[in-house]
């Protein structure tokens, strides 16, 4: 009798869903993968490695038994206990299982929750549903002596994230679904895209490679065939995706860790080099913080620090050394200070 791995797990939730929840789920799952060992395993050996008592493995070969896994025991020469397999034939029929320990420590615990609490980009959206019923189902699969019910609820709201600054997706889960599928799938996209350069909408082919976040908003890489070249788009302004049948293979230089570390925001290929002197004050806000890839951080005897960077987005460098006030002071290049003086000058004519 053939077994598609996923039928069998379909089967089981429907027959037992009562029993079939978290942790004996994954005592089942764990159990099949023991029996199904070359050398078989005993009682006392599923005991130790499922955490279960000796009538509970009983149980648990009764239920095996009613899906219709083929059961057999075999007495070795000199071992006081039988050993339980899966039929061999029936083994070869099942994918490769290996079941992983699912008991985490309470160092992943806390980095997995604190992961998972950092859904406010995904706030009123489907996705902010499903991180919630994950959250939920890693409580369900710990065992039943890892964390107390106060110490469980406790963990639930140990974590918070802030919600200022955040884009608003409420509108784009289809297009969210879409851009994840075609990534997994690698599948050519067609998007319609508003630039916020010049606002117009476009329609194009697009490779996605990547999905990503940043500042409190989805950004994807994308490879545009008709330019060669590999863009940053932001999800927000995507108004229409449709997937195509053709797919794509991923440019073998594509290191999206290495191009993040080459900007100062999001902007690609406009490169500057730069010099900004920062106050004591403004010393205070940008010590033990990497801003670019290639920096060089120098304090000075008076408690102000000298920045050089070399980054990708001129615009982006321009905002932020405004956003410091008088505490900041760009000593080159002498074209950057040039125009800084010009926007300041236009943002004080708005004033008189």
């Amino acid at each position: 009798m053939s077994f598609p791995w996923l039928r069998v797990v379909r089967k089981m939730g429907d027959k037992y869903h009562g029993y079939m929840h978290g942790r004996n789920l994954v005592k089942i799952l764990k159990a099949i993968d023991c029996l199904s060992r070359s050398g078989g395993v005993s009682i006392k050996e599923l005991q130790y490695e499922l955490g279960i008592s000796r009538r509970s493995v009983y149980r648990l070969f009764e239920t095996l038994g009613d899906l219709q896994f083929p059961l057999y025991d075999k007495e070795y020469p000199g071992e006081k206990e039988k050993r339980w397999h899966l039929q061999e034939d029936f083994i070869y029929r099942l994918p490769n299982l290996r079941m992983p320990d699912m008991k985490l420590t309470s160092r992943e615990m806390l980095v997995l929750y604190f992961l998972l609490s950092q859904d406010r980009i995904f706030k009123n959206t489907d996705v902010s549903e499903l991180l919630s019923s994950i959250r939920q189902k890693l409580s369900a699969i710990m065992p039943s002596d890892y964390l107390s019910a106060a110490q469980s609820d406790r963990m639930d709201s140990l974590f918070i994230a802030g919600s200022f600054h955040t884009k608003i997706y409420k509108e784009k889960e289809d297009i969210i679904d879409k851009i994840l599928e075609a990534i997994v799938e690698q599948k050519v996209c067609t998007v319609t895209y508003r630039a916020l350069s010049h606002g117009k909408e476009n329609t194009y082919r697009i490779h996605p490679l990547r999905l990503f976040e940043h500042d409190g908003g989805l950004y994807i890489f994308v490879f545009i065939p008709k330019h060669n070249t590999i863009r940053i788009l932001a999800l927000d302004r995507i108004s229409k995706l449709d997937i195509g049948n053709e797919t794509f293979d991923e440019p073998e230089d594509f290191n999206p860790e290495s191009i993040l570390s080459g900007t100062f925001d999001l902007v690609l290929g406009d490169p500057v080099s730069i010099k900004v002197k920062f106050t004591p004050e403004g010393a205070r806000r940008v010590k033990n913080r990497i801003f670019s890839e290639h920096q060089i951080m120098e304090e000075q005897d008076d408690g102000s620090v000298i920045l050089s960077m070399t980054t990708s987005g001129k615009d982006d460098v321009l905002r932020w050394v405004l956003s410091f006030g008088n505490d900041a002071k760009i000593l080159s290049p002498p074209e950057l200070r040039s125009e800084l003086k010009s926007l300041l000058s236009e943002m004080l004519n708005q004033y008189l």
